[in-house]
């Protein structure tokens, strides 16, 4: 016959049955008590019920396409991507300044850097 446990033993049992999702044994007094745990534990087993399909499938949104429909509305001129235009022109300043990294190639080719109106001299002055 062993030993009954300490209080100690049975709550770490009870705290290792919680982590690895075991569900706890449980000693019921009244049939119907034990009849409706198992019931509640078959509830808690089954998957959710949502026609048919899990629910993360259909979870996130398409990322992905819309991603590329708004580059090509961007293309078009009918969109504003301020952070992208802020890369592009950190990028286009570099280069006009001759301090583009050398392991990494431009992020940005599609559009040839040009002098921002600031930095612009009219060659007139200069003559």
């Amino acid at each position: 016959m062993a030993a009954p446990m300490s209080g100690y033993a049975q709550r770490m049992i009870r705290l290792s049955q919680r982590i690895f999702t075991e569900y706890p044994k449980i000693v019921f007094a009244r049939k119907e008590h034990r009849e409706q745990h198992e019931k509640f534990i078959r509830f808690l087993d089954d998957r959710p019920h949502t026609s048919g399909t899990l629910v993360s499938m259909n979870y996130y949104p398409r990322y992905g396409e819309i991603y590329r429909l708004m580059e090509g509305l961007r293309e078009h001129g009918l969109f504003r991507n301020e952070h992208r235009d802020f890369q592009e022109e950190v990028v286009r300043l570099r280069v006009l300044r001759g301090k583009q990294r050398k392991n990494m190639r431009l992020l940005y080719p599609k559009r040839m850097p040009e002098l921002a109106p600031c930095c612009k001299t009219s060659s007139s002055s200069k003559k």
